[in-house]
């Protein structure tokens, strides 16, 4: 029998410009979840000095110093692949034949910066517009079997629709004389693979946080506002009013299923126009910047964070292993 969606808890990608060419095609992107203090609202970010702007057309080769903080999509695919593999061992231990559900196939960038400053290749935005192949239709989803009542309890550890499948709140009751864990086998996958907690399995809230925060206070820094000016110059003089690159991408008029004349005419201007005003070089080293002096800020907490990580991948090869 297959599952509930309740056994996997896929990465929540963060590739921030493509968000508006993913809306701009019809699908949507959910954020990620994020622990601990909600971060004041309005606060002021110090910007700090760049002393070195690269040249580039491109950043997807380029890293950016969050990236040892996140799972990769490696490393997250196989957390999902051992998660789903113990899950299915506790279901057997209480009798049951349970098969987790296969990841939903989306829509992923190369790297994580293939896209994050949006289009880049002229001749790509000239054929797709702004939204990358295989982006622009949502993924389907199988619709999961239904699950007995005495599954659904072993499974996610309750059988409350007011409470969390798989929390530290569920789970304790005893199906035919065992005890079902904390969050059912669910949360008893998790917990093996020292996933549990807001994140489920996913990237810890101050990585992310970060990895945010970094790309929309890049918006405001004096060389990014600047070089934004000579962009939106070059895209008037090519017949597009647009003040920034990504109220291009977000246009509502690119929301359809394929690219029309007029989106493949602007998302490659647009390409073209970046390139001309290196807006990729200096968008990308303000972004680093920003980064990495919150890094230096947070270094105690990201360096746990670096630590779990390598353990977390570390039990998820073992298990797959076994």
């Amino acid at each position: 029998m297959t599952s509930s969606p309740t056994t996997g808890h896929p990465k929540a990608a963060v590739v921030l410009a493509t968000a508006a060419v993913l809306m701009a095609g019809g699908c949507s992107s959910s954020p990620p979840s994020s622990s601990g203090p909600p971060r004041p609202k309005g606060a002021a970010v110090v910007m700090p000095e760049v002393s070195s702007v690269p040249r580039l057309i491109t950043a997807a080769d380029r890293s950016l110093p969050i990236a040892p903080y996140l799972l990769s999509d490696k490393q997250s695919d196989e957390l999902t692949a051992a998660q789903a593999k113990l899950t299915e061992q506790c279901m057997t231990r209480f009798g049951f034949r349970y098969t987790s559900p296969a990841p939903t196939p989306a829509f992923r960038p190369r790297t994580p910066t293939q896209f994050r400053y949006g289009v880049t290749d002229p001749n790509e935005a000239a054929v797709d517009g702004f939204a990358p192949v295989g982006s622009r239709t949502a993924p389907t989803t199988a619709e999961p079997a239904s699950l007995s009542a005495e599954m659904t309890l072993v499974l996610t550890g309750t059988d409350d629709p007011h409470i969390k499948p798989g929390s530290s709140a569920a789970g304790g009751q005893v199906y035919q004389g065992r005890k079902i864990p904390v969050g059912g086998c669910v949360g008893e996958a998790r917990a093996r693979l020292l996933s549990e907690g807001p994140e489920a399995g996913g990237d810890a809230g101050l990585s992310n946080d970060i990895n945010i925060d970094s790309f929309e206070s890049s918006r405001k820094h004096p060389l990014v506002r600047a070089v934004f000016a000579k962009w939106s110059q070059c895209m008037d003089a090519r017949g597009f009013s647009y003040p920034d690159p990504l109220a291009a991408t977000g246009d509502s008029a690119w929301r359809t299923r394929t690219a029309s004349a007029k989106e493949k005419a602007a998302a490659r201007a647009d390409a073209d126009c970046k390139k001309q005003n290196n807006v990729v070089g200096v968008w990308y080293a303000v972004d680093a910047a920003l980064q990495q002096q919150a890094i230096e800020k947070n270094n105690a907490a990201l360096a746990k964070i670096k630590k779990a990580i390598r353990a977390r991948v570390k039990l998820a090869a073992a298990v797959l292993a076994g």
